[in-house]
């Protein structure tokens, strides 16, 4: 009976050391995550501006020629 405790302590431990190693890499995917969303919405922005900058150039190209 002893032996079989153990065993249980045992896998009960491993299950804590799992589920505490996956809750840091949880929290360092939300950071990364985080991180990604901010890049992309700085990008989506620089885009942003470039097509407006191409709509200007294609507007006063246009106008040039009229």
């Amino acid at each position: 009976m002893k032996e079989q405790i153990d065993k249980l302590e045992d896998s009960i431990l491993r299950l804590l050391d799992a589920y505490n190693t996956l809750k840091q890499e949880n929290a360092a995917l939300k950071a990364s995550l985080e991180q990604k969303t901010q890049e992309l919405d700085a990008v989506r922005g620089d885009t942003e501006a470039v097509r407006t900058r191409i709509d200007q150039i294609i507007a006063s190209l246009e106008s040039e020629q009229n």
